[in-house]
């Protein structure tokens, strides 16, 4: 005999046969074939269908959903000692005689875990899926650039450069002067200045 046991905090265990229709609507309304009066519970909240492939399951778009096994669905296949839940009502599907239960069995988790990772210090853990080491990210130091160019030397640069053409100004300017003051060349009266200078050496043979 197929049923649900239902599971309350205050209240006693429900037994509730599923073999005398085709069809079992669950709801917080009174006309429901399994009136269930907790205010997590919608109006009308589930039906239970009775088909060739077995019983199933359908949400009627309840407030707080329908899970099997934990998992939120809209319509699915129970299969034996299948964990229902309407809201905050727990239950527990059964395709034969209910056992003598007075608190809801264990939950049976709706994927199985996956395999636990034993730590092996130095290397991977063992049983875990080997991955690639990250390559660490290269930190780059951002320059900030200075408020000031780093001129450095270059003052002196300037200084002799000015220094260098103020001579050359200097002597242009005193050449365009004895020009025309002599109506002669600078240099050419320069080099005539320093030979007549120049003692004269007399060599004997």
């Amino acid at each position: 005999m197929a049923c649900v046991v239902f599971f309350f905090e205050n209240a006693p265990t429900l037994v509730t046969s599923l073999d005398n229709a085709d069809t079992s609507t669950l709801g917080r309304h009174p006309e429901s074939d399994i009136v269930l009066t907790d205010p997590s519970v919608s109006t009308r909240h589930a039906i239970i269908k009775h088909r060739e492939k077995g019983r199933f399951i359908q949400d009627l778009d309840s407030s707080n959903g329908t899970r099997v096994n934990g998992a939120e669905i809209e319509e699915a296949l129970l299969n034996d000692g299948d964990r229902l839940s309407f809201g905050d009502v727990q239950g527990v599907y059964y395709e034969g005689d209910a056992p003598d239960l007075e608190s809801p069995p264990k939950q049976r988790a709706a994927t199985p875990p996956p395999p636990t990772a034993a730590f092996v210090p130095g290397g991977p853990p063992v049983g875990s899926p080997s991955r690639r080491s990250a390559v660490p990210k290269r930190s780059v130091a951002r320059q900030t650039p200075s408020s000031y160019p780093d001129d450095t030397g270059s003052g002196c640069i300037t200084a002799a450069f000015l220094t260098g053409l103020f001579i050359v100004a200097f002597f242009l300017g005193l050449a365009i002067r004895h020009n025309k003051e002599t109506d002669r060349n600078l240099p050419s009266d320069l080099i005539e200045r320093i030979t007549r200078s120049m003692p004269k050496v007399k060599i004997e043979q």
